[in-house]
């Protein structure tokens, strides 16, 4: 388990996707400050190739270097887009057997969540550097949020006012991330073990056919057989046809899931929605009385 921050620990701060300016990482640098935290940017924080932050190896490079710094106690992602899935085959096999530590991002992060449940260490699925910058209303609680799961091990969540189905109490490890970047894992070593784990999905931008397409292939790839349960986060600017598809993103995950008679809770304020809170992958949850907490202590 990674160790919980304390005020004047070093935090590290990476870029394994697309590009990132200096001028959009002020008000997260800001942020860190009043959290106490000196911040440790990676050596090509700011490189441009292309379509990513860098190139492939060079992102790895900064990313290993933060693993491997005994001074970094968290690893803060700037933002994500496309790219962290290129930076795996550049990483030592044996990277991930000590150092372990607080790895916080969402969205093309969920790649880097999977290969760390791989090696059974959690990480923080959550805001990211970007997410100061181009702010909404929820940004600061958003943040307040992350800075008590980080720094207390703190996770607690009423979902009780949140559309479900099968509802009962559960608990177990919560595994997974965005719905694309699960099922771009299937068949690879990160490919993640739902039995008896507790699978959270979110998507953004994603045509309704392309969104069945996926929740058909991790259902013949029997992912959602034998899961405790499935937390449903953000389905944001989900798009149509010219020709409808005819169901939403809520009725395609209930015609494949809800057979199965797991308990399904939809809306969790986690994604690329505008309530964006942390929760902790490879960590147990439980639900009881509409509350979903994680202790990260």
């Amino acid at each position: 388990m990674p160790k919980l921050l304390n005020r004047g620990d070093c935090i590290g701060l990476v870029a394994t996707a697309k590009p990132v300016s200096k001028e959009e990482l002020v008000p997260f640098k800001a942020l860190m400050q009043e959290w106490g935290l000196a911040v440790i940017e990676g050596t090509h924080l700011h490189d441009s190739y292309h379509h990513f932050a860098g190139t492939d190896e060079n992102r790895a490079k900064d990313f290993i270097d933060m693993w491997q710094n005994p001074k970094v106690k968290a690893i803060f992602c700037a933002r994500g887009g496309y790219g962290s899935i290129r930076m795996l085959k550049h990483f030592p096999k044996n990277l991930f057997k000590s150092n372990p530590k607080w790895l916080v991002g969402y969205s093309d992060i969920t790649t880097l969540h999977l290969a760390l449940s791989s090696h059974n260490i959690p990480s923080l699925h959550g805001p990211m550097a970007l997410n100061a910058f181009a702010t909404n209303t929820q940004t600061s609680h958003n943040f307040k949020r992350l800075e008590k799961a980080l720094f207390q091990g703190e996770i607690s969540v009423d979902l009780s006012k949140c559309d479900s189905v099968n509802i009962k109490p559960f608990q177990g490890k919560v595994i997974g991330g965005n719905l694309s970047l699960i099922a771009a894992s299937v068949g690879t070593p990160e490919q993640p073990n739902t039995k008896n784990n507790v699978l959270f999905i979110e998507e953004i931008d994603e045509y309704l056919y392309h969104f069945d397409r996926i929740m058909q292939t991790l259902d013949r790839a029997q992912l959602f057989k034998s899961i405790t349960a499935l937390i449903v986060g953000g389905m944001s600017k989900m798009k149509d046809n010219e020709v409808k598809f005819g169901r939403d993103a809520k009725e395609i995950i209930l015609d494949i899931c809800k057979p199965y008679g797991f308990p399904i809770i939809f809306n969790f304020p986690a994604g690329h929605a505008t309530k964006n809170f942390p929760i902790s992958m490879g960590s147990i949850c439980t639900f009881e009385n509409g509350i979903f907490t994680q202790n990260l202590g």
